[in-house]
């Protein structure tokens, strides 16, 4: 899978354009505030229907213009396709797919599969659980329709569960009003919990071996899913999360929310046994969360038979020159877009890439470089 163009119009700082992209490794070069990251947040936009910061519709288009464009050329082993998406300030956005309207965003999803790295991606590992739950459920969303409805339906159950807990906190019903939320939370709970418990144990083993590459073989990295859910199959994990539920009725009455499910999940980051949300450096940090992002590449390709698209937004200032070598080595056969600064063309090493320069929103393409 790679991106063969991408017309643009008033995404935030972004002049008109289209720009011809090659599958291959795409460089990205200008001064900060340019617009590189802009570009980058097209293509996450386009595959997942939402910036990776999730911004309202109003804040991405220029502040000069009341609406912005997006089409996305891309093309797959076997069909080529093209994602639309139109924002208007005040509308709701539009989006479609080789020109049919797509009515929910779980019809976008697995159109275009990226995946993007930034500076702020270190937060999946010293942040809260919150951003190891959505790492893993962004990336399963994308391999996985069943799974976006199924943790859409849990999250409702679940805010009208909390709903409940809050409204009719002295009600003498309440244990009998939540068990009717019970069973249907647990049955979607169940299979999230199932869908994750496999993702983890497939995805550990791959970041391991990037993790050693990206270090040459000095450190070994673990990632564990953390979670109170119990069972090996669908309806054990059901009765556990439905008993466990009724247990704990009188602690979820006083702090008036619910207080077990796959919504409090989290994950652990170990770099040779040593908690690293904990104890790691900052640069152990980043390396950890780059192996993170580069097995979610194999995963998807062992998924869906096809690779996903590789977003880089300034990650060369984060490591050194050794491991920028070693990451464009690993990246040579996968589509590679990067916005960095400045690219040092000793770094391809032998990789053919196209170099774009970036200024005041207008991006030029410099030229080809044939290794």
């Amino acid at each position: 899978m790679y991106v063969q163009s991408v017309f643009v119009k008033n995404y935030r700082n972004l002049k008109e354009q289209k720009v011809a992209l090659k599958n291959g490794l795409n460089v990205f070069c200008g001064l900060n505030a340019q617009g590189k990251t802009n570009f980058l947040e097209c293509l996450v936009l386009s595959s997942l229907g939402k910036t990776p910061k999730s911004d309202k519709d109003k804040d991405i288009i220029n502040w000069n213009e009341q609406s912005a464009t997006i089409k996305t050329e891309v093309v797959t082993k076997t069909t080529k396709s093209q994602i639309e998406i139109k924002l208007s300030k005040g509308e709701k956005k539009r989006i479609a797919t080789n020109g049919m309207p797509v009515a929910k965003i779980g019809e976008l999803l697995g159109w275009l599969n990226v995946i993007y790295f930034s500076p702020a991606e270190i937060d999946v590992i010293r942040e809260g659980p919150d951003e190891r739950r959505r790492f893993m459920d962004i990336d399963l969303c994308q391999t996985d329709k069943n799974y976006f409805y199924t943790l859409a339906r849990y999250n409702k159950i679940l805010n009208q569960r909390n709903n409940l807990l809050k409204k009719e906190n002295n009600n003498k019903n309440l244990a009998e009003m939540l068990s009717i939320w019970d069973r249907q939370l647990a049955k979607e709970g169940a299979k999230l919990f199932l869908k994750r418990l496999d993702f983890i144990q497939k995805i550990s083993p791959v970041a391991n071996e990037i993790h050693k590459h990206l270090t040459s073989g000095k450190e070994s990295l673990d990632i564990v899913y953390q979670s109170e859910m119990k069972g090996t199959t669908r309806q054990e994990a059901e009765d556990f999360l439905v008993q466990k539920l009724a247990d704990t009725f009188e602690k979820q009455q006083k702090l008036g929310f619910t207080t077990s499910g796959v919504h409090r999940d989290d994950i652990k980051f170990a770099i040779d046994g040593i908690d690293i949300r904990k104890f790691g450096s900052q640069g152990q940090q980043r390396t950890a969360a780059l192996s993170l992002k580069l097995a979610e590449v194999k995963l998807l390709h062992d998924t869906v038979g096809e690779y996903p698209v590789l977003l880089l937004d300034d990650v060369f200032s984060e490591i050194d020159e050794t491991r920028r070598k070693q990451l464009l080595k690993y990246t040579k056969n996968i589509q590679t877009i990067i916005a960095t600064p400045e690219f040092d063309q000793s770094l391809a090493n032998g990789i053919s890439y196209n170099l774009f320069n970036v200024k005041n929103g207008v991006i030029s393409d410099l030229k080809s470089h044939q290794q």
